[in-house]
């Protein structure tokens, strides 16, 4: 997909917006502002594209990578400076988690 166009930029922000959104919303409860933020960085970014899941059968199976890529992508929205808090954030928010 050309993402430069401007009807193909509107109709992914529309599919973001109408979509995406009130279906995660209706699933988690209350989203707030910084959550929404997460959820349309993480949306357009489409970092899971870009995390490659090959196992060789060698040693330990690899976590998902795109989960540990949406993480760190939503550590920096929110300006979690450290890995720890970012794993404290996780094991509380049950909405964070999810998303």
């Amino acid at each position: 997909m050309n993402a430069t166009r401007p009807a193909l930029i509107m109709q992914r922000w529309n599919a973001v917006q109408y979509d995406v959104l009130p279906e995660l919303c209706a699933e988690l409860g209350v989203v707030t502002p910084k959550l929404e933020r997460i959820i349309y960085v993480l949306e357009w970014a489409r970092i899971e594209e870009f995390a490659d899941d090959s196992w060789d059968g060698i040693g330990r199976p690899p976590h998902v990578r795109a989960w540990l890529a949406n993480a760190f992508v939503a550590k920096a929205v929110l300006g979690i400076t450290t890995t720890v808090g970012l794993v404290e954030r996780l094991t509380m928010d049950k909405t964070l988690r999810r998303i």
